[in-house]
């Protein structure tokens, strides 16, 4: 075994100690966390139907439903960073942004993806790239594990985002920076 070999088992090892060791633990949770949500959404759509005097409030973000518009995808699809790498779907910034025009499917997957509740599990893969904290590392720890995600799920969660951020009321606390255009924590 060589070297690099040597090294990329020892870097798997390392960074696999953060995975679950059991799928089924991961789907009974999952499961349970799901029936609890849908619960408790139900629960807070109902709550909300009808305001206190009798009339019919607004939609609420829960009875809002999120409808990916072929106009959006393609937007997203232009303003990509070609610069970027491309993660384990192979689909590569420039080829994305310059065959827009033809990718309406991904409007369907989207949508289709929202409606049934479900991740395609292609968008929920990742490259794990170990970089170098500093330039001649010598443990494990000197390494700084950077997952390189679909491009596809990228963009999907830029317009789920989107989504989010306009529901949002007007009357954000102003204390507010995470999650805020051009805000950060720092702030």
């Amino acid at each position: 075994m060589s070297a690099d070999e040597s090294l990329a088992n020892e870097l798997n090892t390392f960074f696999a100690r953060f995975e679950a060791t059991s799928s089924s633990a991961n789907a009974n949770s999952a499961n349970a966390s799901s029936a609890n949500a849908n619960g408790a959404s139900a629960n807070s759509t109902n709550a909300n139907s009808a305001s206190p005097n009798g009339t019919c409030a607004g939609p609420t973000i829960e009875q809002r439903l999120l409808i990916i518009m072929e106009s959006d995808v393609r937007r997203v699809f232009k303003r990509v960073n070609t610069r970027k790498a491309m993660g384990p779907d192979g689909i590569c910034w420039r080829v994305l942004k310059a065959c827009t025009d033809q990718l309406d499917v991904f409007t369907d997957i989207f949508n289709l993806s929202l409606t049934l509740s479900i991740v395609p599990s292609s968008f929920k893969r990742s490259t794990i790239v170990p970089v170098p904290k500093k330039p001649r590392p010598s443990h494990l720890n000197d390494y700084r594990p950077v997952a390189l995600t679909s491009v596809m799920m990228k963009c999907f969660e830029k317009l789920v985002r989107d989504f989010i951020t306009s529901s949002l009321p007007a009357s954000i606390d102003p204390l507010q920076f995470a999650y805020r255009h051009i805000c950060s924590t720092v702030h």
